[in-house]
């Protein structure tokens, strides 16, 4: 996989068998691989978390009586049907407020536009 490629989910590593793929149990749940999708995340962006600050959510405190913190990421579904593009084929990317998580793959929807950052091995390569 290089950067620019054509990818798709591969659905032998991303659905059970009884829906086209090669796995005895599904990926996340059962819902999502009814679906055809894959979820995957993205970092958010600082105005999306200046924005967050502004909503009730934002207000009061916690279960520990901590100030709330925006969220990190933000979950994107990858659709088994869908064409996109790498933007980048090696990457890792923080996604919470741990440490980076390797070996993930940056890319791009054809169809809406959006970004995001899914484990390499779970694609496969149209062109």
């Amino acid at each position: 996989m290089r950067k620019g490629n054509l990818v798709r989910l591969n659905p032998d590593m991303c659905f059970i068998t009884s829906n086209g793929g090669g796995l005895s149990y599904p990926l996340t749940d059962y819902a999502c691989d009814e679906e055809g999708i894959v979820r995957s995340a993205r970092p958010t962006t600082k105005e999306e978390q200046t924005a967050w600050y502004k909503t009730d959510a934002a207000n009061g405190m916690d279960s520990a009586g901590e100030s709330k913190l925006p969220p990190q990421s933000i979950t994107v579904p990858i659709h088994r049907d869908r064409v996109y593009t790498v933007i980048r084929a090696r990457c890792r990317v923080r996604l919470g407020w741990g440490n980076p998580t390797p070996g993930l793959a940056k890319i791009l929807c054809t169809k809406t536009g959006e970004f995001t950052y899914i484990k390499r091995e779970l694609l496969s390569v149209i062109s």
